[in-house]
């Protein structure tokens, strides 16, 4: 692999047990990799302060070893096929240069060109139902139509999306480690993804999982994607710090709707009463991000429309539906007439009839 030497600083740096916080306190006084590698003995009383003087001892020593260490390094993600994309490079997703807390080196395997599409995340809790289960990897499938799905690497909800969008390849894993610390029963499914999808991690690759990372993987998940949606969550699952993460962030959420109590979907229900879209279909989320509208427009030429049918579809795509009444209030098309003009929008396939006389646009 060719690396810069601002990349292989970078590297180097992320090798160490440190936080982010304290990697980018010393590439902050350095200004960058380069001089913080070439002149590493003067930001000593920073480790110091951070009580990680023996850190900086073994740093230091990588740096007389005659090149040794980094040869070592190198050649390990080489032999395992792991690509760094440093933050100071091209290749490292824009989504999270906007998080303070973004890794400064995210490894990936597989293929990375797939960072570079839209990217949809699609969760869910280990507990979840067949029923579920199935109905998340028909989603998945048909969402990754248009996005290359993020999802995690647990069994549950993660495996139906993994299961959805691996046969079209448009998946991708974020681990909650580093990729030497994955369990050996997870290899087959790996290799699987790898070979046409893509994995990810925000730790260097010999850092073993610990509990709290798994908030840091959903938080590199939700920054990622343009959306989400929750396929099963207890009250208290891991999905729904994702959700939390998503919605805080100003993006559409979804949640499959379940029965009264059942367990596994207790937060979904509680996601969809809190405002959560509720998602039932692929199509419920493609309507939502104005997908099926473009498809539609694409697929053929809008028919023409009068002036009062103008109103009427304009109304609507400001609201996404609305009953007849709020229709005829908001375009000043008196009731009597505003239902015949509806069922021909309906005929023209620009208006679709939702029930209960309300409407939306196609």
């Amino acid at each position: 692999m060719q690396w810069t030497s601002e990349e292989k600083g970078y590297i180097w740096l992320d090798s160490f047990p440190l936080s982010v916080k304290e990697k980018k306190k010393l590439l902050a006084e350095a200004e960058n990799s380069v001089n913080l590698v070439k002149n590493f003995s003067k930001f000593r009383q920073i480790l110091i302060d951070f009580r990680k003087e023996s850190v900086y001892n073994t740093m230091q020593s990588s740096l007389t070893d005659g090149g040794e260490y980094f040869r070592k390094l190198s050649s390990r993600l080489q032999d395992l096929g792991i690509i760094p994309l440093c933050a100071c490079a091209d290749g490292y997703p824009n989504e999270l240069c906007a998080l303070p807390d973004s890794p400064l080196v995210l490894y990936a395997k597989g293929n990375p060109a797939l960072l570079r599409a839209r990217k949809f995340a699609v969760v869910g809790s280990r507990r979840i139902s067949p029923d579920a289960y199935r109905k998340g990897v028909e989603l998945s499938e048909r969402l990754s139509e248009e996005f290359a799905i993020l999802s995690g690497f647990a069994d549950g909800g993660d495996s139906a999306a993994i299961d959805g969008a691996r046969k079209s390849g448009k998946i991708i894993c974020v681990l909650a480690s580093g990729f030497s610390a994955l369990p050996r029963n997870k290899f087959p499914l790996f290799d699987k993804i790898a070979k046409n999808g893509l994995l990810i991690s925000p730790y260097p690759m010999q850092t073993p999982t610990f509990p709290f990372f798994y908030g840091y993987r959903n938080k590199i998940l939700a920054a990622l994607s343009e959306g989400g949606l929750v396929l099963s969550a207890g009250g208290k699952s891991g999905a729904l710090i994702t959700a939390d993460y998503i919605k805080k962030s100003k993006k559409p959420l979804f949640a499959l709707p379940y029965s009264l109590g059942v367990e596994s979907g207790a937060g979904c229900n509680q996601l969809i009463k809190d405002g959560a879209f509720l998602a039932q279909s692929a199509e419920d989320i493609f309507f939502r991000l104005g997908i099926t509208a473009k498809r539609e427009t694409a697929r053929k030429a809008l028919p023409s429309l009068n002036g009062e049918e103008e109103r009427i579809v304009g109304f609507l795509r400001e609201r996404t539906e609305a009953h007849i009444s709020e229709i005829s209030e908001n375009t000043g098309i008196p009731a009597f007439k505003l239902t015949a003009t509806l069922s021909l929008l309906e005929i023209k396939g620009v208006v679709v009839k939702l029930g209960g006389n309300r409407y939306a646009p196609v």
